[in-house]
C-alpha cells in the first residue's frame, strides 16, 4: 500500500475531506477513543542513531498500532540500565548490552534478554590518523582514555586478554564520554561505539583510525532488549513486552533495509544532530544489523558471550544461556 507521502496532493486532500465528512455525520457513540497503555522504556544511553529502532518504531506508529504509548528515558550506560531494570520499580524493560546483561545476571539481577540487535560488539578504540595506531599492541606507551562505569571498559579488558597484552604498558586515564581529549591531544586513544563519537569525527572531516574489538577476538553480543523477570512472569506485561519487541523490530528493519530513509526520519525527530553525522552513523548501524534476522538471539551466541566473560573472570557465578536469555 503506498504511503500518503507518495500520493498526489489532491488525492490526499480528497481522502481527508471524505474522512472529515464521515466523522461529522457519525453519532458520538460510534467514535470510541482507544486508550493507549503507557509504558516507560529505559535506554542505556543518549538519543543517538544506535537506538534508531526504538525511536523510529514510535515515529512509524508501530507502538500505537499495538495499543501502546511508549515513552523513553535515558541512563548512563548498559550496566546502569541493567541495574535499574533489575530493580524493576521505575523501569521493567529497556536496552542494554549482551555483556552487561550477562554480568548483571551473574550478580543476581533478575533480568533476561528478549532480543539481540547487535550480533557483535560495535566498540572501537579510535585514534588520530597521523598516529598510525592500527593494532592493539600499538597502544603500548600510549595514553588511553576510559569512561568510568562504561561497559566498554570490560570490553577493553576482553581485548587485552584475547591478544595477551600487558595492561601495565598502556597509560590509562579517566575521561568524559566525548572526543575532546583526543582532538585536543590530551590522550592518544579513546573507546566508544563505532557509530557514536568516531562517526561524529568522520562526519566533521577529521582523519581517525579505528581498532575494532570484534576484529581482535572480542566475541560477544551487544545491543539488546532486556526485561525484568517479574514483569515477564506477569501475563499482561509479558504481552506488552512482546508487542514492544515486535515494534522495535519494525524500526530496526527500516534501518537495516533503508538506512537513508531511516536517517531522514531520525533527522526530523532530532534536528539538533548534524545531518552528515546521522547519515554516517545510520549507515554504520545498518551494517551492524546485517546478517541474521533482526533481534535474533541464539544459544550459540550467548555461549560465546558467556565464555568471553568467564575467561576474564567477570562473572560472579556460572550462568547458562537459559539463565540470561529468553530462547525459543
Amino acid at each position: 500500500m503506498p504511503s500518503l507521502f507518495s500520493l498526489p496532493r489532491r488525492l490526499v486532500l480528497a481522502a481527508a475531506a471524505i474522512g472529515l465528512a464521515a466523522s461529522a455525520s457519525a453519532p458520538a457513540s460510534a467514535q470510541p477513543v482507544e486508550t493507549l497503555q503507557q509504558v516507560n522504556l529505559l535506554l542505556d544511553w543518549k538519543a543517538l542513531p544506535t537506538f534508531a529502532g526504538f525511536f523510529l518504531a514510535r515515529e512509524m506508529g508501530a507502538f500505537e498500532r499495538r495499543g501502546l504509548d511508549v515513552r523513553f528515558a535515558e541512563t548512563q550506560g548498559a550496566m546502569s540500565s541493567a541495574a535499574a531494570i533489575g530493580d524493576g520499580k521505575q523501569y521493567w524493560i529497556g536496552s542494554s548490552s549482551g555483556i552487561a546483561t550477562a554480568i548483571g545476571r551473574s550478580k543476581g539481577l533478575p533480568i533476561k534478554s528478549l532480543a539481540v540487535y547487535y550480533q557483535k560488539t560495535p566498540t572501537v578504540i579510535y585514534t588520530r590518523g597521523e598516529d598510525r595506531i592500527a593494532h592493539p599492541r600499538d597502544l603500548y606507551g600510549k595514553k588511553l582514555g576510559l569512561v568510568p562505569g562504561s561497559i566498554t571498559n570490560e570490553e577493553f579488558r576482553a581485548l587485552l586478554a584475547a591478544n595477551k597484552l600487558d595492561r601495565s604498558k598502556i597509560n590509562e586515564t579517566t575521561v568524559d564520554w566525548n572526543a575532546y581529549d583526543l582532538v585536543e591531544k590530551k590522550v592518544d586513544a579513546l573507546v566508544d561505539y563505532d557509530e557514536m563519537a568516531p562517526a561524529e569525527l568522520l562526519a566533521e572531516g577529521r582523519r581517525i583510525m579505528m581498532i575494532r574489538l570484534s576484529d581482535f577476538g572480542v566475541r560477544a553480543y551487544s545491543l539488546n532488549l532486556i526485561v525484568n523477570d517479574a514483569a515477564w512472569a506477569d501475563p499482561e506485561r509479558r504481552e506488552i513486552a512482546l508487542k514492544i519487541e515486535e515494534a522495535v523490530q519494525e524500526g530496526y528493519n527500516m534501518v537495516k533495509e533503508r538506512p537513508a530513509d531511516a536517517a531522514l526520519h531520525f533527522a526530523r525527530i532530532f534536528p539538533r544532530l548534524a545531518p552528515r553525522y546521522i547519515d554516517r552513523s545510520m549507515a554504520t548501524v545498518s551494517q551492524q544489523l546485517s546478517g541474521p534476522p533482526t533481534g535474533q538471539q541464539t544459544r550459540a551466541g550467548w555461549e560465546a558471550t558467556i565464555k568471553t566473560l568467564d575467561q576474564l573472570g567477570l562473572l560472579d557465578k556460572p550462568i547458562t544461556p537459559d539463565d540470561v536469555a529468553i530462547l525459543n
